[in-house]
């Protein structure tokens, strides 16, 4: 329907150009046949009117109905009345040019022959002059005239050349509204045909645009990336949510017989000290029973019920002791530890909290990096911020690994339990900071977020 009213537009307003030039082409036959007519009344009037003994005043008096018309008598060749009465009050001295008066001449000669009302055309520059003359059978002949200014055939050129020039400004804009409406069509049928398919695919983005619609293709898309990242956020809250409600039950049935067993080993120890042959599978045993204790606490960080002690503390110490406690694990592997800043940062924190998620971010680094590699750690303020930067030297984050590394259970570790980054990021959260990851000049870094505290 757009297109065929567009269409019709362009049809509609050909045509309309066409009956403009038409009239245009037959305005100048039009005036001609209408002034001539006038002029041959005006004529045929003063002859009727020659009878009087004052025929200055008797063309006076029938000219001033006929306005923009001058004329007069002539008895022979010479003027025996000259009147212009819609623009010269009677008596003036009218002063005509050479080829008005030869063209006068002219018409009155060819109606003394004719004895008919006789007709002249005069293009004088850019004016027509229109003459008009009869005469009577006693000798005495009037004629008319009336100049129309900027009515040559420049004039019409130019104006026909104008309403061309017109029309074809209108046709150009047409054609530029036509184009882009059939643009933002194809435009609309992508936006739709985009938000069909992102109904199944939250991955999916609109292509861009080259015209009114990229702003807003550009917020669909925004709006699907932030809808992406907060369905992913709500799954792995809604993860949590599950796994907080599994690990209550796993506490309750798991971790009071785990206690029983472990203090039946170290009751079988006491009572087989003696035999070394029993040494090494009760070293096993009990080293299994604490990986099953160390899980469990990582798992009991998901349930909702944990309670927190936030309160305003200095950083420093709480990085020294977890530098403390990886710094074997960072010589076992070769890698070096460098630490800077944070002297006077003090920050709203669970210590606990924070000393469990540095660690697990530091021993992640160690074990990313390669021997004789190093891991920075750098803390600084930023206004109501302490930022902690945890950077590696290992092979940076691919996008797979950025896109679900804090999730629970994902893991690209060779026995891992994909629960370091999880649990870190619990822990993080439930104290108000935040995590975030990018690839840095030497490998991956990890930014912790904290709520800077006040100094009183």
């Amino acid at each position: 329907m757009q297109t065929w009213l567009l269409v019709t537009a362009l049809v509609s307003l050909f045509l309309i150009g066409l009956l403009v030039l038409d009239l245009t082409r037959n305005l100048r036959t039009v005036v001609i046949s209408d002034t001539q007519r006038n002029l041959a009344n005006a004529a045929t009037e003063l002859i009727q009117a020659g009878g009087r003994a004052d025929l200055d005043a008797a063309s006076y008096e029938t000219l001033r109905s006929y306005p923009e018309v001058e004329g007069g008598y002539l008895t022979g060749d010479r003027i025996a009345a000259h009147t212009f009465p819609t623009h010269t009050e009677p008596g003036s001295q009218l002063r005509q040019p050479d080829s008005e008066r030869a063209e006068v001449l002219a018409a009155v000669e060819q109606a003394r022959r004719t004895g008919e009302v006789t007709h002249r055309i005069l293009h004088d520059g850019r004016d027509l002059v229109l003459v008009a003359a009869r005469a009577s059978g006693t000798g005495k002949a009037a004629w008319c005239l009336r100049r129309i200014f900027n009515f040559s055939d420049s004039s019409e050129l130019n104006n026909r050349i104008l309403l061309l020039a017109v029309m074809l400004v209108a046709l150009i804009s047409i054609g530029f509204v036509l184009r882009l409406s059939f643009s933002m069509q194809r435009g609309f049928g992508v936006i739709q045909s985009g938000l069909e398919r992102l109904q199944t695919d939250a991955s999916f983005r609109l292509p861009d645009q080259d015209h009114e619609l990229r702003s807003i293709v550009q917020a669909v898309n925004k709006m699907a990336a932030s809808r992406q990242a907060l369905e992913a956020e709500l799954r792995r809250e809604d993860r949590l949510r599950v796994m907080g409600r599994v690990v209550a039950g796993i506490a309750h049935e798991i971790r009071n017989p785990l206690n029983s067993i472990r203090l039946t080993i170290r009751v079988l120890a006491r009572k087989l000290h003696r035999e070394s042959a029993s040494e090494a599978p009760i070293t096993l045993v009990t080293a299994e029973i604490d990986r099953l204790d160390t899980l469990l606490k990582s798992l009991l960080v998901f349930r909702s019920d944990s309670i927190e002690k936030v309160r305003q503390q200095p950083i420093q110490p709480i990085l020294s002791r977890t530098l403390a406690l990886v710094k074997p694990h960072a010589e076992e592997h070769g890698v070096t530890l460098r630490s800077s800043g944070g002297e006077e940062c003090l920050a709203r924190v669970d210590g606990d909290y924070l000393q469990q998620a540095l660690m697990n971010l530091l021993l992640n680094a160690i074990d990313a990096s390669n021997r004789d590699g190093r891991v920075d750690i750098a803390v600084h303020q930023s206004q109501s911020k302490v930022l902690v930067d945890i950077e590696d030297s290992g092979p940076g984050l691919s996008d797979e690994q950025r896109e679900h590394m804090f999730e629970a259970f994902y893991t690209t570790k060779t026995g891992g339990t994909g629960l370091g980054l999880a649990v870190t990021k619990t822990l993080l959260e439930k104290m108000g900071a935040s995590i975030s990851s990018e690839n840095g000049d030497r490998g991956a870094r990890f930014r912790v977020t904290l709520q800077a505290g006040q100094l009183t």
